[in-house]
């Protein structure tokens, strides 16, 4: 038995619903009147480009393993440079601890702690 597809609201049926549950005479009247459409499945044409379509995509295929390439050099170099930049860091810090802690001798005054007392720090 053919499918039938509402092509505008016939009741209960929405434009592109399949037409179940009508009698021949309902169907034959809705066809007339252009209300639905016998549904015939696309049809699956072979294709002469397909040897076109595979040159394409081999390409496109060439060209995204290039960036592919290229991206992950640049983020393995980036990546080298993150740890180049944490190494900086960690001597800066142990650099800083090192001039705090000979600063902070004791008997001799700090720059913030001459800072509030309002005197140059002595040299």
């Amino acid at each position: 038995m053919p499918k039938y597809i509402a092509l505008q609201s016939v009741g209960q049926f929405l434009p592109g619903v399949e037409i179940k549950g009508l009698d021949d005479e309902r169907i034959q009247a809705l066809l007339a009147s252009g209300a639905i459409e016998e549904f015939k499945p696309p049809e699956q044409t072979p294709s002469d480009d397909t040897s076109e379509e595979l040159e394409k995509l081999k390409a496109e295929v060439v060209d995204l393993t290039a960036t592919n390439k290229q991206l992950t050099e640049e983020k393995d170099k980036a990546l080298g440079e993150v740890v180049d930049l944490k190494a900086k860091i960690t001597k800066l810090e142990t650099d800083l601890a090192a001039a705090i802690a000979k600063s902070t001798k004791p008997g001799k005054a700090t720059a913030d702690e001459n800072a509030d007392k309002g005197t140059p720090e002595a040299k």
